[in-house]
């Protein structure tokens, strides 16, 4: 009897944790949205804790319950922006066969998504080479999806054409990830255009890497 009461007061404690997590998420994400229009309008170096509290209608403390510092939020800003990336890509690609064109909707999306928030990330690259792989890191879990996405479409993309070499696909997906990233952080370094042939783009990795 001990044992089925103490069983069903666990069962409710995880319940209530459970519960406790989501509303949490749940609390992050709506700020998250409200983060995003002011990050994208002020840029990183710009936030402000206390003016992002106001435009969320909670209280500083609040704010830093959910996210430590300034530096968190714009991790989590980021891994938010991750997986709104992903559930896009998956709608852009859903009536898309060929794994060259999945490739080419994953790169058009991608410069097209920096284009539209460089005012966010300009700033922490310049003042910091290796922010993104620092971001990399910590938002690994969020970036899986789109890793096993890019995993799947180059070993589609590898048996379509015949190529015999035995590949950890998974590595490609990440060494195409950094070398698309590579275009990104030219742009954000040289004030330049980030108007580019993503065909052109993804012909010079696979004639680079896949078939050499």
């Amino acid at each position: 009897m001990e044992r089925l009461v103490s069983y069903k007061i666990d069962s409710v404690e995880n319940m209530r944790d459970k519960i406790a997590s989501k509303v949490k998420d749940l609390k992050k994400d709506l700020i998250l949205q409200e983060a995003s229009a002011y990050f994208e309008e002020v840029g990183f170096e710009n936030i402000k804790m206390s003016e992002l509290a106001k435009k969320c209608e909670i209280s500083v403390g609040q704010l830093y319950k959910l996210f430590i510092s300034k530096e968190n939020i714009y991790y989590e800003y980021a891994s938010y922006q991750i997986r709104l990336f992903y559930d896009k890509l998956q709608k852009e690609c859903l009536h898309v066969e060929s794994p060259e064109d999945r490739l080419l909707v994953y790169l058009n999306m991608k410069f097209s998504t920096f284009k539209s928030k460089r005012k966010v990330f300009e700033s922490p690259v310049i003042g910091d080479p290796l922010f993104f792989s620092k971001m990399n890191r910590k938002q690994e879990k969020s970036a899986k999806p789109i890793y096993e996405f890019l995993k799947k479409e180059f070993k589609r993309l590898a048996i379509k054409h015949g190529v015999s070499k035995e590949f950890d696909f998974l590595q490609v997906a990440y060494v195409f990830n950094s070398f698309s990233m590579g275009y990104v952080e030219y742009w954000l370094n040289t004030q330049g255009e980030l108007d580019i042939d993503t065909k052109d783009v993804l012909n010079r990795f696979i004639s680079g890497f896949i078939y050499k």
